[in-house]
């Protein structure tokens, strides 16, 4: 599950991480949530805003975006939603940190999580293209997810799919056979992986700054 994150990496650094042919024009994001625009790569080279949760193309209305944030690697090839854009709409989603929840009875702990070196990464998504009634294009993303590793699995038991700098080329690329694609899907982070607690900010999502990322005064919790 992978239900906000954050990139809020200096604009140059994500240029130089992806190999851009130019310097995004980003704001520093410390809680994107479902239904909100963020930086999606479709094509190498090319960083473009797409709305976080997928449309079928074949969708009636927007209303199913909320609903499709998250893509289970194992439903790729099946699920009428994620099909399709496996095999020909794949994208690399930029981020540089998550969020997930940690339940114990009535407490709901959020944990920050990212890259113990602090650098951005790339997660697997698939993108749509939908055209509302009213002809406007709607370019919308999910995020692929897999079972949890081992650091993860303290949290939760699913995490979003990492891929590392040499398999997002790999992802991109057309392919006739996606199922040959397995492999990427089953890869754990490019490198160990960090948490803390921080404050519950991060719970609404009308609150999109700094503070999201200030560590729990009081610890609740403990992966340990």
């Amino acid at each position: 599950m992978c239900g906000r994150y954050t990139l809020k990496t200096d604009a140059k650094a994500i240029q130089a991480e992806l190999g851009l042919d130019e310097t995004p024009v980003l704001q520093p994001r410390y809680n994107i949530a479902p239904t909100q625009a963020a930086p999606i790569v479709i094509e190498p080279g090319k960083l473009q805003l797409a709305q976080w949760g997928l449309i079928p193309h074949w969708a009636p209305d927007a209303t199913v975006a909320g609903k499709l944030i998250n893509a289970r690697a194992d439903s790729l090839p099946e699920k009428p939603a994620f099909r399709e854009a496996f095999k020909r709409r794949r994208c690399l989603v930029v981020a540089d940190g998550f969020y997930e929840w940690q339940h114990a009875g009535k407490v709901s702990q959020p944990f920050f999580i990212h890259l113990e070196s602090g650098r951005p990464f790339t997660l697997a998504g698939l993108w749509e293209s939908w055209h509302a009634p009213n002809g406007l294009e709607v370019v919308s993303f999910t995020i692929v997810t897999t079972a949890a590793n081992a650091f993860m699995s303290r949290l939760h038991d699913r995490m979003p799919v990492f891929l590392p700098r040499e398999a997002r080329a790999r992802w991109l690329a057309p392919t006739d056979d996606p199922s040959s694609l397995k492999p990427l899907l089953e890869a754990g982070p490019p490198e160990a992986l960090a948490a803390f607690e921080v404050e519950r900010h991060v719970n609404s999502v009308a609150i999109d700054e700094p503070r999201c990322l200030e560590p729990a005064k009081q610890v609740q919790l403990s992966l340990l």
